[in-house]
């Protein structure tokens, strides 16, 4: 009888979700499409497959969430601080690009567009050669290379100076640089920086002090009732164990 019980008040539980998300009224920038910007080299998250296909745990994310609101997902590549204003502008419903959403870039870009709720954490790391002389202790005397906006590029200028940093648009072109010796080092997100391993097993890593940032997804200003209707649907992928089934996946 309590496991009758039990089963009744999930199966409830998960009605009343499903319904708050089917229930949503919202508008898009285009009827029917819900599109977004994104910088699709940021492998796990973000990456093209051999047919040029974006792939990764956010495109799967937002696939889903895309379905449960009835809707055609558009997907826009462009460079990490282009997919930025491209919500902000209003170009794009969205920016989905491992976009972090706590701290002080929180506070600068929830100003550019809302914020979902956060589903995932990371941690800031240092991608260097195998058997170089690169710690945190001595980062201040590297030359470090980061991707264009990013929570990288802010700490590593601020605690190392600009002159210690090199900005490229793409990861891809931040480790090309690495792996060419033109930088002595990568601070990205430690997730992205173990893509890239196993990619490149040459390199290592080392995790920074940085506090972990929350990453979100970013929709552009309007009170269409769009942001509620992201949430709702990201809210019962998360409870369902779905996000995170999506994150471990993309991380084996």
């Amino acid at each position: 009888m309590k496991k009758l019980i039990a089963l009744i008040t999930v199966l409830a539980l998960s009605l009343s979700i499903i319904g708050a998300v089917a229930e949503s009224t919202f508008t898009t920038i285009e009827p029917g499409k819900l599109s977004y910007a994104t910088s699709p080299d940021f492998p796990p998250f973000e990456s093209r497959d051999e047919n040029d296909n974006v792939i990764g745990i956010e495109p799967e994310i937002m696939g889903l969430i895309a379905e449960k609101l009835g809707v055609e997902l558009e997907i826009v590549s462009m460079d990490f601080t282009s997919a930025l204003a491209s919500a902000q502008l209003g170009k794009t419903d969205m920016v989905v690009s491992g976009v972090t959403a706590t701290g002080e870039k929180y506070l600068e870009r929830s100003a550019m567009f809302d914020f979902t709720d956060i589903y995932t954490y990371i941690q800031q790391a240092v991608v260097f050669k195998t058997g170089a002389d690169v710690t945190l202790a001595n980062l201040g005397e590297k030359t470090i290379g980061v991707q264009a906006g990013t929570t990288g590029q802010g700490y590593a200028e601020d605690d190392y100076g600009e002159d210690h940093v090199v900005a490229y648009d793409t990861y891809a072109l931040a480790f090309q640089a690495l792996l060419n010796g033109q930088v002595d080092c990568i601070m990205l997100d430690d997730v992205v920086g173990n893509a890239y391993l196993k990619i490149h097993p040459e390199l290592s890593i080392i995790p920074t002090e940085y506090e972990q940032e929350g990453f979100a997804f970013g929709v552009f200003k309007q009170d269409t009732g769009l942001l509620e209707a992201i949430n709702a649907a990201l809210k019962e992928l998360v409870d369902a164990g779905t996000v995170e089934e999506i994150i471990v996946k993309w991380n084996n």
